[in-house]
């Protein structure tokens, strides 16, 4: 018989050619992306590799927040949640000093704001610190703008089952993150396999930062380089970032009317799950506003389109207009670190609740 085999490659393919309609082609990409997903997620791999996977270019972070809350018995009874606002702005170890002070009793704070914006990061922080460590509380940061992007890192420590449940309309990174979890499972699958995760194999108590990492003071790089956050600005430079910040929010986009209701679906999904993951493990779930230089509040139609009151922690006020606390237009530098850890111990003994475990402290 002449011609080429029946199931030969060549007929195979000139078959698809002639018959395969775009429908139908659709329908197997889907079926083979489903696959492909399925598979991927059954890929067994180290957590500890995942947290060492993250990285903002210049700094480091999650592989601490993993440490902490697994390798380090010490308790957590205040889990801060936020970006780098609250991360360089928030000291834990001031805090729990000026805490004991006040009441006598001792607390533990773990500072786990991670730089960048995106409130799908702050579940899979806070989701984390309430499973290992059950917090009394859990802060999570408000600033003057909510975001509405996803964090870009969302896609490195997310569970394969959160980015697959991820919702779907105004996301901006649901495909790309699909794309992108099977690579992603694939390569920690070998990290475990080769073990050659990016940093450490094993934790090192040696390498370790301790249960208080506190960058109020200083920034560690990746590079090995040291800043310090020691820097103080004149109040004409600080207008002029202000002015530079205020022009380039005044060019976001914004959904049209028939829209606004949408306009922060993606971030009041994820702090309704955060308050949910916080009352399953027993704690509360607070807000803290962080402001950015000129800032003083959070503004009352924003908090109302996400849902949420006045928030418990109130570190704006004379602290946003203070030229002399800020680092640039929306971090503060270690004197306004300094102040803003004052207020919110403040504000934790007003509230009269207390949220140690331990008793009396030295």
């Amino acid at each position: 018989m002449r011609g080429s085999p029946p199931f030969s490659s060549i007929s195979i393919f000139d078959a698809m050619d002639r018959e395969t309609s775009p429908l139908v082609f659709l329908f197997t990409a889907i079926v083979m992306l489903g696959a492909l997903l399925s598979s991927s997620v059954m890929l067994p791999h180290e957590r500890y590799y995942r947290f060492q996977a993250h990285d903002n270019v210049t700094t480091r972070k999650a592989d601490w927040i993993y440490e902490r809350l697994h390798f380090d018995e010490t308790p957590v009874d205040v889990a801060l949640i936020g970006t780098s606002r609250m991360a360089g702005g928030l000291s834990g170890p001031q805090i729990e000093r000026a805490y004991c002070e006040a009441t006598g009793r001792r607390i533990h704070v773990a500072n786990f704001a991670i730089p960048v914006t995106g409130r799908n990061m702050h579940y899979v922080i806070a989701k984390e610190a309430a499973r290992q460590k059950a917090p009394a509380l859990i802060v999570v940061e408000l600033n003057d703008v909510e975001s509405r992007r996803p964090h870009p890192g969302f896609i490195i420590l997310a569970n394969a089952e959160d980015v697959l449940s991820a919702p779907l309309i105004l996301n901006l990174n649901y495909f790309s993150d699909l794309i992108r979890l099977p690579g992603r499972q694939f390569q920690l699958f070998i990290e475990k396999v080769l073990n050659r995760p990016k940093i450490r194999q094993s934790f090192d108590k040696e390498d370790y930062a301790g249960p208080n990492l506190d960058l109020t003071e200083i920034m560690f790089a990746i590079d090995g380089r040291i800043k310090s956050r020691r820097i103080t600005h004149s109040r004409e430079h600080m207008e002029f970032l202000r002015e530079k910040r205020a022009a380039k929010i005044h060019r976001t986009f914004f959904l049209p009317g028939p829209l606004k209701f949408a306009e922060y679906r993606f971030a009041r999904i994820y702090l309704n799950k955060i308050e949910r993951v916080g009352a399953a493990h027993g704690g509360d779930v607070e807000y803290a506003y962080m402001p950015a230089y000129g800032e003083p509040a959070a503004p009352v139609d924003m908090l109302a389109e996400i849902r949420l009151q006045t928030p418990s922690f109130d570190l704006g006020a004379d602290i946003a207009t203070d030229h002399e606390f800020w680092l640039d237009a929306t971090h503060l530098n270690a004197d306004g670190a300094a102040e803003a850890s004052k207020r919110f111990t403040e504000q934790l003994v007003a509230s009269g609740k207390f949220f140690s475990r331990e008793g009396a402290c030295k």
